[in-house]
């Protein structure tokens, strides 16, 4: 396929549709039709221009945005003879300095390596949904927490995007979960499989010393610091942002039996797998809104609001502006 695609970038006084032309997959690579995508907190550090994101995008013109997709094959490129165009497929861009592309456009490519079949039984909107953050909790519950079958997780934010997952995550991985949240949220959290809820407006989530094997802060609101003392030996503090109480806390862990650690979320095929029979088995994400592709302006303004509970969802293939 030559010619051009349909994006939606973003501008200084909002969002507009621009045009682009059709990528081409490369070695090792497929083009998907971009279903479904989702809005995360890594757009508005892009159009904030905020300093943290320079390590997730290129800022290119016109800025196309979003990371997760859902959609199907429809090229591939040399190397690749394990899929048949129309199949589904799902993951997310890489958050990347080197990235310049988005999913808020018709057409993205991505290496096979980072994507995975869509399991018959899920929607494209709820994998667009799913992508990033069950892979953010996955790969800081299992790879940097080691938490496994009898071993205790802290969830900080769970009723955020990433902590509702984080806790279905946790339990299938065989782990005991504290979950904190606000108020509004204990009833939610509990019903999504937390053995224990705690309000954080209420008590004190780092009340209990060595009480855990992984604390995960999704909003990276905490700190090593904050949570050593409720971390057992060999414990893993896991933030979800590099900053500068990250730093310190690497620097202090150097010292200690407990671990202190940042992830660096990636898509991965076995993980996407496994995180794909586990939402056909009724792992839960939770989904605020769904907007279509015009409205994206809507959807990121959704995305800000403080009364948001789960994904904002954009359906990318259909609904385009005239």
């Amino acid at each position: 396929m030559s010619g051009t695609m349909r994006v939606m970038g973003a501008t200084a006084e909002g969002v507009a549709l621009g045009e682009l032309p059709v990528p081409v997959p490369g070695p090792g690579e497929l083009r998907v039709k971009v279903v479904a995508s989702a809005v995360n907190a890594a757009e508005e550090k892009l159009t904030s221009g905020a300093f943290a994101g320079r390590f997730l995008h290129v800022r290119t013109s016109p800025l196309v945005l979003g990371w997760d997709f859902s959609g199907t094959v429809d090229a591939l490129g040399p190397g690749v003879d394990d899929l048949e165009p129309g199949a589904g497929v799902w993951g997310h861009l890489a958050y990347a300095s080197s990235q310049r592309q988005g999913a808020f456009a018709e057409y993205i490519t991505v290496p096979r390596s980072a994507v995975a079949l869509l399991p018959a039984q899920v929607p494209h909107h709820v994998a667009a949904a799913a992508a990033t953050v069950a892979m953010t909790s996955l790969q800081s519950l299992r790879d940097l927490g080691g938490l496994a079958e009898g071993r205790k997780a802290l969830i900080i934010g769970a009723g955020g995007g990433v902590g509702a997952v984080a806790v279905g995550i946790a339990k299938r991985l065989g782990g005991h979960v504290t979950a904190v949240c606000s108020t509004r949220d204990v009833e939610r959290v509990r019903a999504l499989g937390a053995d224990q809820v705690i309000d954080r407006k209420q008590s004190d989530p780092f009340a209990a010393e060595a009480a855990y094997d992984v604390v995960f802060d999704t909003p990276a609101v905490h700190s090593y610091a904050r949570s050593v003392r409720s971390l057992r030996p060999g414990g893993c503090y896991v933030t979800t942002l590099p900053d500068a109480a990250w730093v310190t806390g690497m620097a202090r862990a150097l010292f200690s039996s407990k671990r202190c650690a940042f992830v660096q979320v990636a898509s991965r095929r076995a993980d996407l797998e496994l995180v794909g029979a586990w939402l056909q088995d009724g792992l839960r994400v939770p989904i605020d809104s769904r907007h279509r592709i015009a409205d994206l302006g809507a959807a990121l303004k959704r995305q800000s609001e403080r009364d948001r509970v789960g994904r904002v969802v954009v359906d990318v293939g259909g609904g385009w502006p005239a």
